[in-house]
């Protein structure tokens, strides 16, 4: 019979299904937690909680009645201070335990392992800088016999930092050992760059196993040190999930925070968790296929649950980016050969900061992505913003659309067959990606056409072009000496940069995160797929809305993005439409910067205020580049080939 219970968690929203790790089946003998955090204060591990797991998560719906509500907790055991200076160990009845040469007991347990009713010592012995050591085990009956039950893995990148390390027994039959390198700013600045935390997990040996059976390394545990901004931990829970007699592990993983420029969180939605799940069988601990997918699902399916809802639904975008980050941070999906995934997923390549000792955790949600670009879509819908929900839609590519999304794209920007309806004689002059564009409607009507000998002007209503003494527009994005380069997105960085010089002749460029997660934006290539794996740098194509002494607006895709650079540290945010800057000349703007007209959905998104937006294909418009709308929306002018063409939609 299904478990209720767990059916309600799975309708809650994370915090209650990851505090309760529900996974499937309940668990029958449920265990205090052993939390493991990223960001922790310098000296000896925190103090164990002794809250059970579903203690967090007692309300209306908690379930009275279930199986395990007055399950006997295991009371999480510590590990004590090394006497004598860590040189020696003594152990009841007068054995002494010595240190091997070149190392020190730090911190220690005496249990009974091997079933022979004396108290044996597992300890962790370091080396004098403490980025080294073995957790060993000193027997009773022959203290001098040491066991190394883990060793400190030899790649662990932990130069410059201060180990902080903690032993308990979590469990009847297991030992939670964690090295945590604690280190400062200049060594977490960035993704990849901070040291890895490990964790091991010691099974001991049953009565089945017999007298004198060793204890076993179970499961490692890798926790790559993410951005400073944010804080990555895990929670370790014993407990019978399978209802087999023997313990499984549950490690629930969390991440809090919020990367540079996303607004930080506040409250219980300041932390997103979900849960791995170890099942105990006879040839060692095996994940259990279900976790973390169906947390996550749960999780995607609450965003969706919210999204229609008009009080709810303002929250939904920044709870969606915090739930893509932790899918990224949790999850690496992307292999080479059959099943690999693509689109949304594969860019997420490389970016886990979860590993196991089998690889990087692989959480078989192939579709999770899209469902939350959906329910972000929904959500904008909701609140009246169609090109927000079309910036949501369009992150995985017109390939990577669903039904329903075509459906959304369909409702929020109707389709429009554009025509060509004039080609002008005048050639535009060719500009780079991420300039400003040859093209510029006047109010009349009329369309300015920059040329490498100057400004033409084109009547369409006399099909005449004429020579004119308007000032060639620059092509460059200036902000007073400030210059807009490039968008790139790079293996290193978590979030989109924006790359400006601050001055003609300042040497080298500087960076700006926009509210953009790597794996979003649209592609180098228009149309095409994400890599499998994250190669190098990418620099994306970028259309300019607006430049002044304030800072730049830019679209990339249909995401609409303000980059600031009046503070001290330039900073970016989520641009709302209508804009209200000024348009200047060769924007994919309007005259009167009500309209704009920007490459989005694999058409021309075309939208103005207080209007309906649509989306324009046919044509030329696909090889189309630096298109300018007029006024209200009729008409756009884009380059196609060596001539400038007047669009208009059917």
């Amino acid at each position: 019979m299904p478990d209720r219970s767990c059916s309600k968690l799975l309708r809650a929203l994370l915090p209650l299904l990851a505090a309760a790790g529900c996974d499937g089946c309940p668990s029958s003998r449920p265990y205090t937690p052993y939390t493991l955090g990223s960001a922790a204060p310098s000296g000896s591990p925190p103090p164990l909680s002794g809250v059970g797991p579903g203690a967090a998560t007692a309300g209306p719906e908690a379930d009275a009645g279930a199986p395990d509500a007055a399950a006997p907790r295991f009371a999480v055991v510590p590990s004590v201070p090394a006497p004598e200076g860590g040189k020696r160990w003594p152990l009841e009845g007068g054995p002494v335990a010595a240190a091997p040469t070149g190392r020190t007991f730090e911190t220690g347990l005496l249990l009974d392992v091997d079933g022979d009713g004396a108290r044996d010592l597992v300890a962790w012995a370091r080396s004098p800088d403490g980025l080294r050591g073995e957790l060993l085990l000193a027997p009773a009956a022959r203290p001098q016999a040491l066991r190394t039950l883990a060793a400190l893995p030899g790649d662990l990148d932990a130069q410059g930092c201060t180990p902080r390390v903690g032993l308990s027994q979590i469990g009847p039959s297991a030992l939670a050992f964690d090295f945590a390198p604690q280190c400062g700013g200049a060594r977490r600045g960035a993704a990849g760059t901070g040291a890895t935390r490990w964790i091991a997990v010691i099974r001991l040996p049953g009565p089945a196993a017999g007298a004198g059976a060793p204890p076993e390394l179970a499961l490692e545990l890798r926790l790559r040190a993410p951005p400073a901004e944010e804080a990555l931990s895990a929670s370790l829970e014993v407990a019978d999930r399978d209802a087999d007699g023997r313990d499984d592990l549950i490690v629930s993983v969390g991440i809090e925070g919020a990367l540079r420029p996303f607004p930080a969180p506040a409250g219980a939605a300041s932390e997103v968790r979900a849960p791995l799940v170890f099942l105990d069988r006879p040839a060692g601990l095996s994940r259990d296929a279900a976790q973390p997918g169906e947390a996550l699902r749960a999780l995607a399916a609450s965003l969706l649950r919210d999204a229609r809802g008009k009080s709810t639904a303002p929250a939904v975008p920044a709870a969606a980016q915090r739930l893509r980050r932790f899918h990224a941070a949790l999850c690496a999906d992307a292999e080479s050969g059959a099943g690999a995934t693509t689109g949304r997923d594969a860019a997420r390549a490389g970016e886990a900061l979860v590993w196991t000792g089998a690889g990087p955790v692989r959480c078989g949600e192939p579709g999770l992505a899209a469902a939350i670009d959906h329910a972000e879509a929904v959500a904008a819908s909701t609140r009246g913003a169609p090109i927000a929900a079309i910036a949501a839609l369009d992150r995985g590519g017109a390939e990577g659309r669903t039904k329903e999304d075509g459906k959304l794209v369909a409702k929020l920007a109707p389709p429009a067959t554009a025509a060509a309806v004039y080609r002008t004689a005048a050639a535009p002059q060719p500009t780079r990606t991420g300039a400003f564009g040859p093209l510029a409607f006047e109010a009349s009507g009329a369309l300015l056409v920059r040329t490498a000998q100057g400004v033409v002007r084109v009547d369409t209503a006399t099909s005449t072009e004429s020579a004119t003494d308007i000032p060639p527009w620059p092509a460059a994005v200036h902000a007073g000496p400030a210059e807009l380069v490039a968008v790139e997105r790079r293996c290193d960085a978590p979030t989109l940069l924006a790359l400006f010089r601050s001055s003609p002749d300042a040497v080298g460029e500087m960076e700006v995160p926009l509210p953009l997660l790597r794996g979003q934006g649209p592609r180098a290539r228009p149309g095409a797929a994400a890599p499998e794996r994250c190669a190098g740098t990418e620099r994306l194509p970028f259309v300019p809305l607006a430049a002044s002494e304030r800072g730049f607006d830019i679209a990339l895709g249909a995401a609409l993005i303000s980059i600031d650079l009046r503070a001290a540290a330039p900073a970016s945010s989520a641009l709302s439409f209508p804009l209200t800057t000024p348009a200047p000349q060769g924007a994919a703007r309007s005259p009167d910067g009500a309209t704009l007209a920007i490459p989005a959905a694999g058409g021309l998104l075309v939208a103005t205020a207080g209007g309906a937006a649509r989306l324009w294909t046919g044509g030329d418009l696909a090889q189309a580049t630096a298109c300018a709308p007029a006024n209200g929306g009729a008409r756009v002018a884009c380059v196609a080939g060596a001539a400038a063409v007047i669009f208009e939609a059917k």
